[in-house]
């Protein structure tokens, strides 16, 4: 098991991670959620090796790490700055950012500021605005039973959003396009915790769960795509609610390569391991040579 380190950055801020492998190449992953722990990304590690670094961290008010203190600086472009921040202090010279589910959002972001410091850029199980994430969380209660559907418009309206019933049914909700082939669990997702915090001040303010009304309300990171130009891979489940964007998001960056990964939702990592790690190493490895 890899040790937890802390890396400090101006500011008095510090972010705690873990690192595999010696580089010069660094794939530096920043996790979902938004407010996921890097716990479940672990399976990452396994792509360490001589001449390639592996660094999982925990963002702003996760795990252990740096906590603003005050809600509204969890916002997108806060997380890309520390990003930069990060890269500095580490002292990361080959850049390869890997950004899952909402860590898309924080990559697609560092990519528009910093683009002449990426190798790079890994979009995995993401979309490309607050807007996309609207129209998939529409879709997936489109599909869901009526009675389903019945009962979620009786709790909206009461605003019981921090009810059991409620947390429920949008968990059943969810399921075929997050968990569709994830049975049980794993260590990894085990260990995995979210910070409400940041996820109730990025997402859903109210705590509804099929609107976004947090910081990232507004976002919208598909004005960068035609300023892209660096290899860019984009990997999404078959059967993920971000299915749609992420194609998309490959059409229009135009060095991008996309991989469809066909038994796997939005936790792909968990649900297909060995064609997602597949996936990355076949990629870095012709972005570095081997």
């Amino acid at each position: 098991m890899a040790r937890i380190r802390r890396v400090r950055t101006p500011g008095g801020r510090w972010f705690e991670y873990v690192s595999q492998g010696k580089g010069p190449a660094t794939l530096l992953v920043h996790p979902g959620g938004p407010g996921l722990t890097y716990h479940y990304l672990r399976g990452l590690l396994k792509l360490a090796n001589a001449h390639l670094r592996v660094i999982l961290f925990n963002p702003r008010g996760v795990g252990h790490s740096w906590r603003p203190r005050v809600t509204r600086e969890y916002t997108i472009g806060a997380m890309a700055d520390d990003v930069e921040a990060i890269r500095r202090a580490l002292k990361i010279t080959e850049l390869h950012l890997l950004g899952y589910s909402a860590g898309g959002f924080v990559a697609l972001e560092y990519a528009s500021r910093w683009q002449e410091r990426l190798t790079s850029l890994l979009l995995c199980a993401t979309a490309g605005s607050a807007e996309e994430v609207r129209v998939a969380d529409r879709m997936a209660l489109g599909l869901a039973p009526p009675k389903t559907r019945a009962l979620i418009r009786e709790l909206t309206r009461a605003k019981a959003f921090d009810s059991p019933e409620y947390q429920r049914l949008a968990e059943e909700v969810f399921r075929p396009f997050q968990t569709r082939f994830f049975q049980g669990s794993s260590p990894d997702w085990k260990a995995t915790k979210l910070s409400t915090d940041v996820y109730r001040a990025m997402m859903t303010r109210s705590g509804d769960e099929f609107a976004v009304d947090g910081t990232a309300a507004k976002w919208d990171g598909r004005r960068y795509y035609s300023k892209i130009e660096v290899p860019t891979l984009v990997v999404v489940g078959r059967y993920d609610f971000f299915l749609n964007p992420s194609i998309e998001m490959a059409e229009r960056i135009e060095p991008a390569h996309l991989r469809v990964l066909q038994h796997s939702s939005h936790r792909m990592i968990l649900e297909q391991p060995k064609e997602f790690l597949g996936t990355i190493r076949e990629f870095l490895e012709d972005v570095t040579g081997g």
